[in-house]
C-alpha cells in the first residue's frame, strides 16, 4: 500500500510540470460561469428543469473530449521517456497505471465540483431558493457523471498507450458526438442503454431530471450495479493487457 501511495505522489509531481492541473481548474470554472449566466438570462423563459437538463447534457457530452485530451497529455510524459518509468519501480506494472488512473479520476471529480458550484450559486440567487430536490438532483448527477466517466478514462488510457494522442482525441470527439446523439433520443427508444458506456452519464442524468418534478429524486441502484460490474470487468481486462504490454513497436526496436 505504501508503494501505491508513493506511485500516486510521483504522478502528482510529474503533472506539476504540465498544464493538466491548470486546465482542470480554468476550463470548468469558465464553464460554470457560462452556465450560471445562462441560468440568470433564461430564468424567465425556461423552467429550472429545462435549464438543469441542458447543463447536465452539455457536461456529459463535453467530458469524453476533455478526458481524451487530458489523458493524452499525461501519457505523453511517459512517451518522452519511452515509457521506461512504467516498466520499473514495482513488481506489478498495473499498480502504476491504476495509480495514474485514480489521480486523473480525482482531478476530474474536482473539475466537476468547480463546474457545478457556480450553477448551484446561480440557482440560489436567481430562483431565490436552493431546495433539497435541486441539491439531490445535482448531487446524484455528479455521481452519475463520475461513474460514467471511469470507463472513458480506461479506454483513453489504453488508446493513448497503444496508439498515441491522435487516436485518443479522435475517439474522444466521436464519443462526444455519440453522447449528443443519445441526449437527443427519447429514453424509451434507447434499448439497453445501460450496457453502452457513452450513454450512462447522460441518460442517468436525464432520468434524474424526469424524477425532479415529482420530488422523488433517488439513486438508480439497478443501473449503477450494471455500470460498476462492466467497469470492473473492463478495468481487469485493461490491467491484464498492461501487464503484458512492452511498449509500442517503434520503442521495441
Amino acid at each position: 500500500m505504501k508503494s501505491f501511495w508513493c506511485a500516486i505522489k510521483s504522478e502528482v509531481v510529474k503533472l506539476r510540470h504540465t498544464p493538466i492541473f491548470l486546465l482542470h481548474i480554468i476550463v470548468p470554472l469558465l464553464g460554470g460561469v457560462l452556465f450560471a449566466m445562462y441560468f440568470h438570462l433564461y430564468s424567465g423563459q425556461q423552467s429550472i428543469t429545462q435549464r438543469l437538463n441542458l447543463i447536465l447534457q452539455a457536461t456529459s457530452a463535453f467530458f469524453p473530449l476533455a478526458i481524451s485530451i487530458a489523458v493524452s497529455l499525461g501519457i505523453n510524459l511517459e512517451e518522452e521517456g519511452h515509457f521506461q518509468a512504467l516498466f520499473v519501480g514495482m513488481k506489478s506494472k498495473s499498480k502504476l497505471i491504476i495509480a495514474k488512473l485514480i489521480l486523473f479520476l480525482g482531478i476530474g471529480a474536482v473539475a466537476i465540483v468547480i463546474l457545478f458550484l457556480p450553477i448551484l450559486f446561480s440557482v440560489a440567487v436567481v430562483d431565490q431558493e436552493l431546495s433539497i430536490s435541486v441539491l439531490n438532483t445535482v448531487l446524484y448527477s455528479y455521481v452519475y457523471i463520475i461513474l460514467g466517466n471511469i470507463v472513458t478514462y480506461i479506454i483513453h488510457f489504453w488508446l493513448s498507450l497503444k496508439s498515441g494522442l491522435g487516436a485518443s482525441v479522435i475517439t474522444g470527439v466521436l464519443e462526444s458526438l455519440i453522447v449528443i446523439l443519445f441526449s437527443n433520443l427519447p429514453l424509451k427508444l434507447v434499448i439497453s442503454w445501460e450496457y453502452i458506456p457513452w450513454a450512462w452519464a447522460v441518460n442517468m442524468c436525464r432520468q434524474e431530471i424526469l424524477q425532479f418534478n415529482t420530488q422523488l429524486s433517488t439513486l438508480q441502484p439497478n443501473i449503477i450495479f450494471k455500470v460498476i460490474i462492466i467497469t470492473f470487468v473492463l478495468l481487469l481486462v485493461f490491467c491484464i493487457w498492461f501487464e503484458k504490454w512492452e511498449g509500442r513497436k517503434n520503442y521495441e526496436e
